[in-house]
């Protein structure tokens, strides 16, 4: 039998989850600079305030309706709202679960002109037909009284903000489709579209292995929206600016397409593959289960199964400071609640919050699958499509009391997360604030080695910094090995080792540059400049297959470091990807 009857698909479901997403490990230090002209030109009202941005913004115009909440099961009766009819309750419960299809047809079964009229502009939402959204529903919002406070007319002003947003956020946008016809990307920034064979062959790959794992292979195109600034996010969702400043947020699975923001746009790129494949778990889940699984179980299995496209059978592990936010909150019992996650984790009130949310969930679902298998899963997500009570299919699963389970998953992790105190923090991530050089390491702005005291190692450091910074590169060298001599914990500092590393890549000794490089890169492994000097010392030392690694790091975290592609070009195995590569190389 195929692996797909691990998780075997349930009959007729058709849906997707509209859920947040802070890479893993990364804040919210966000550069405020780059959404003031968005701000500025009134271009973030659309959307309803579900709290007060950190800068003016007027009220919005309208409110997400009650009728579709996020955690609600799609199999529950949508409750109506003013005059809305049951026969508009059961269109909007086609639309929850994206059974596009289905809407059509109960749309057309409608008997108030409006409704009708309103169904018709929704289902443009979810279909992409923006403009045709927009002339729809304007419509519907115009033939109301000036005092109407009716159904229809809310929930049309909602979508209308929707389909309003969306094209201010897009603008003259491009898309591109994947040679299969199974994905498309549209790009608000035609510089962007570098993105676009990079991602295809990840959603190649998360097709093939979720598609076994989840029991899904969807029969349309799944549509990505790839904004080029973080404001972008707040015209298109129900988030706000505060809620993308404070938990990072950078990719949302939400009527029936997928939107990122572009790792061109942060100071430090972040891991905006996972993160569309987190996005794509979130779209698979809610399609399997019927749009009912609700936000931890939802968070918890994407976390889990983003980075399986990449790695099948890896294990599941925590970055240090992950780990250590979820030590220090089983000790003082201040965990986030399954409750508290609800409508949203980007809404939660930090950085550290959204990311300890974002570890329970996963562990908890982590911890399931290794105790029971897969099919426990498999289970849970089959009997909450059935309309079960998401914390009872768990326990069901189980095979006991979900208190139960918790107890044991607080005992096993407190046990796991042991040792875990003296991490470090979280890794920041940080938007640009203008058109800075995507390709260019912030990181090496400053004084970089401060932390080596003020010693002989720190005065050789910052005299190499110096020569450096005026070409005099062979006499840094000079200084920056005698720094390492000076003191012995100098010796494998990872800031001087990766400043040395890349210094002799320079002088083109790569043999003398890459075990410097590897002292750094187990220091920071997501640094994308980090990854591709490794790439290139790699390659010219000979070991093509550690390239491949190191330079697949760097394009899952900044692919618009130029010097990579020169690499990528020198290791390419066919001509048109070689081709591909050279076009983008610029040293």
């Amino acid at each position: 039998m195929s692996p797909a009857a691990k998780y075997p698909r349930p009959p007729a479901s058709r849906a997707a989850r509209p859920t947040p997403h802070a890479p893993r490990g990364r804040g919210a230090f966000v550069r405020r600079g780059a959404l003031a002209a968005l701000i500025g030109l009134g271009l973030c009202p659309q959307l309803p305030a579900l709290a007060s941005p950190p800068q003016t913004q007027p009220p919005a115009s309208a409110t997400e309706p009650e009728s579709a909440p996020e955690s609600a099961p799609a199999s529950a009766p949508a409750p109506t709202t003013n005059d809305l009819s049951v026969g508009f309750a059961g269109f909007m419960a086609s639309v929850d679960t994206w059974d596009l299809e289905a809407a059509g047809r109960r749309r057309d079964a409608l008997t108030d002109p409006r409704e009708r009229q309103l169904a018709t502009g929704i289902i443009a939402i979810y279909a992409a037909r923006y403009p045709e959204a927009q002339s729809v529903l304007s419509g519907v919002v115009a033939g109301a009284s000036t005092a109407s406070q009716d159904g229809v007319t809310g929930r049309a002003a909602y979508y209308l903000d929707v389909a309003r947003g969306a094209q201010l956020a897009l603008g003259d946008a491009t898309t591109l489709r994947s040679d299969d016809g199974r994905f498309e990307a549209v790009f608000a920034d035609p510089r962007d579209e570098l993105l676009a064979p990079y991602l295809f062959e990840a959603m190649a790959a998360a097709y093939d292995e979720l598609g076994e794992d989840i029991g899904v292979h969807p029969d349309h195109p799944i549509r990505f929206e790839i904004y080029d600034a973080p404001g972008k996010l707040a015209l298109v969702t129900p988030l706000t600016l505060e809620n993308i400043y404070t938990t990072g947020t950078v990719g949302i699975c939400k009527y029936r397409r997928i939107m990122m923001i572009s790792p061109r746009v942060m100071l430090f790129g972040y891991g905006w593959l996972d993160t569309a494949v987190h996005e794509y778990v979130h779209y698979l889940v809610t399609m399997r289960s019927n749009n009912a699984a609700p936000v931890w179980m939802q968070e918890g299995l994407a976390k889990l199964m983003e980075t399986r496209w990449r790695e099948p059978n890896a294990t599941q592990q925590l970055e240090p400071g992950i780990r250590r936010l979820l030590f220090e909150a089983l000790e003082a019992d201040e965990l986030v609640t399954l409750e508290q996650m609800h409508p949203s984790v980007a809404m939660l009130p930090s950085q550290e919050l959204a990311a300890l949310a974002y570890a329970e969930a996963e562990t908890m679902l982590g911890l399931l699958e290794e105790k029971r298998g897969p099919t426990a899963l498999a289970a849970v997500l089959d009997d909450v499509a059935g309309g079960v009570d998401a914390k009872q299919a768990f326990a069901d699963a189980w095979g006991d009391e979900f208190e139960a389970f918790f107890a044991v998953w607080k005992t096993t992790m407190r046990s796991r997360t042991a040792g875990a105190a003296s991490s470090g923090p979280l890794a920041g991530m940080a938007f640009r604030d203008g058109d800075e050089d995507p390709g260019e390491d912030p990181s090496l702005h400053g004084d970089v080695f401060s932390h080596l005291g003020g010693g002989k190692a720190r005065k050789h450091a910052r005299l190499g910094v110096l020569l450096s910074l005026r070409g005099h590169t062979a006499a840094a060298v000079i200084e920056y090995e005698q720094a390492r001599a000076a003191d012995r914990s100098a010796r494998n500092d990872p800031k001087l080792a990766r400043r040395l590393g890349e210094l002799y890549l320079e002088l083109d000794r790569a043999a003398e540059a890459l075990p410097l490089l590897l002292i750094a890169a187990a220091d920071d492994p997501d640094n994308p400049n980090l990854a591709a000097a490794e790439g290139r010392a790699r390659r010219l030392t000979g070991d093509d297959a550690g390239a491949r690694l190191a330079l697949a790091r760097a394009v899952r975290q900044n692919p618009f470091i130029p010097s990579l592609h020169c690499d990528l070009a020198a290791l390419a195995e066919d001509s048109v990807t070689a081709a591909h590569e050279r076009a983008l190389c610029m040293e």
